[in-house]
């Protein structure tokens, strides 16, 4: 019942911490997860990059994919790419 409710299932400090230790990474924010480890998680995230084109940046998300699926199991992704001097009162690490 709990992926119904939407109930976190991974915290968002340990994905940051996972994400930050990517290569080209400049900042995580926005982190929410929800599902069930060990059978699907969905993962959503906004992600500042210091790469400013397309194809560096996707191969830095594809990484951050990689890297979480062997942690946390079957897992759908999804990355937000914000530009290179993004500013928010939002971003919360």
């Amino acid at each position: 019942m709990p992926w119904l409710v939407d109930e976190m299932a991974i915290a968002p400090e340990a994905i940051h911490k996972q994400v930050m230790q990517v290569p080209g990474v400049m900042n995580c924010h926005d982190i929410a997860s929800r599902g069930l480890l060990g059978r699907q998680v969905f993962i959503d995230m906004h992600l500042v990059v210091e790469p400013t084109d397309v194809e560096k940046a996707h191969e830095i998300t594809e990484e951050i994919e990689a890297r979480l699926e062997q942690l946390y199991g079957p897992a759908r992704i999804t990355i937000h790419i914000e530009p290179y001097g993004y500013r928010s009162r939002k971003i919360t690490y």
